[in-house]
């Protein structure tokens, strides 16, 4: 069974179009049917069932589909772990990070220690912030650049923080409340705020939907919300507002006005986070090695996005 054959399978499978399937990968109509009809020889079985005028999966191909998928992924992985090995890395710290609250000084810093330790390399995953708590009790990540409060110290995960962050309320340049310089909770009477979908497990935005609601301003949880994006682009279609912080400029577009909000309660920490049960020397020699190197940033610093030209010096 050749490897290339089932990328080939598995993009007929998403398409349906031995046209389309052949041009992406170079070669003849003909060439890819023998490939595949090989590969029906080769299990015994149909995959597929072609007329003139349509392609679709058998019920065998439907269940082959689920195994070739795992077949390639684990392939990849595979190909992976032998390039580390053949550069020199005997370990991977597996980073989960917020998009936008965590800006270029990240990567830098992870180049930084590889310089200094060849044979530790990384993994970037960007999640949205009810997952990477649950990405880590799944042991799917090793360290968690996140926001979180004070019920996630101690317990099973240890944590640093990097800066402090404080929720803003996120509104359209049109709303009434555009224009303030601060608001409270009083000044949300009467307005629908949303509240996305991140994920089910417990996150700092259901804490702050709670103490709303208790104050009785209206809470709308929004299923079709998935992600931050979405969340700003709901707010200026609707004219609603949100419970932000800067981190979430980023998928703002200029349309959206973060106004600070004058209550206690408000603060989060910004940093890593990680199982106590999964600490390792070397997690915790990059965890030194990161506090060392951003000493003396400030939250703007840990913010930018710009591009190591414009950090204090590493």
């Amino acid at each position: 069974m050749r490897i290339d054959t089932l990328y080939e399978f598995l993009l007929l499978t998403s398409n349906l179009s031995f046209t389309e399937t052949a041009k992406s990968f170079f070669i003849s109509q003909s060439v890819l049917s023998n490939h595949i009809s090989g590969l029906e020889k080769e299990l015994g079985i149909r995959l597929f069932v072609r007329d003139r005028h349509s392609v679709r999966l058998t019920e065998a191909g439907t269940l082959f589909l689920e195994d070739a998928q795992k077949i390639v992924v684990d392939y990849e992985h595979a190909l992976g772990r032998i390039s580390q090995y053949r550069d020199g890395v005997s370990s991977v710290i597996r980073i989960g990070f917020l998009l936008g609250s965590y800006g270029s000084f990240l990567p830098l810093v992870c180049r930084r220690y590889s310089e200094q330790h060849p044979e530790v390399g990384f993994h970037f995953k960007t999640m949205e912030i009810g997952d990477i708590q649950a990405k880590l009790s799944e042991n799917r990540i090793d360290m968690g650049f996140t926001l979180f409060t004070k019920d996630i110290r101690g317990g099973k995960y240890a944590y640093h923080c990097l800066y402090k962050d404080r929720y803003k309320l996120a509104v359209p340049k049109t709303h009434r409340l555009a224009k303030r310089e601060s608001v409270s909770l009083a000044d949300l009477e009467g307005e629908t705020v949303l509240s996305p979908r991140f994920s089910r497990t417990r996150n700092t935005l259901s804490q702050v939907g709670v103490r709303l609601r208790n104050a009785g301003i209206e809470v709308r949880t929004d299923d079709q919300i998935v992600d931050s994006g979405a969340l700003m682009a709901t707010l200026v279609a609707t004219d609603h507002v949100a419970m932000a912080l800067d981190h979430h400029k980023v998928y703002g577009s200029g349309n959206v006005v973060f106004i600070p909000i004058d209550e206690e309660g408000m603060d989060l920490c910004c940093g890593p986070i990680w199982k106590k049960s999964k600490e390792t020397d070397v997690l915790l020699s990059f965890l030194d090695f990161l506090v060392k190197e951003t000493k003396g940033f400030t939250k703007d610093d840990f913010l930018s996005r710009e591009g190591a030209e414009d950090l204090p010096p590493l």
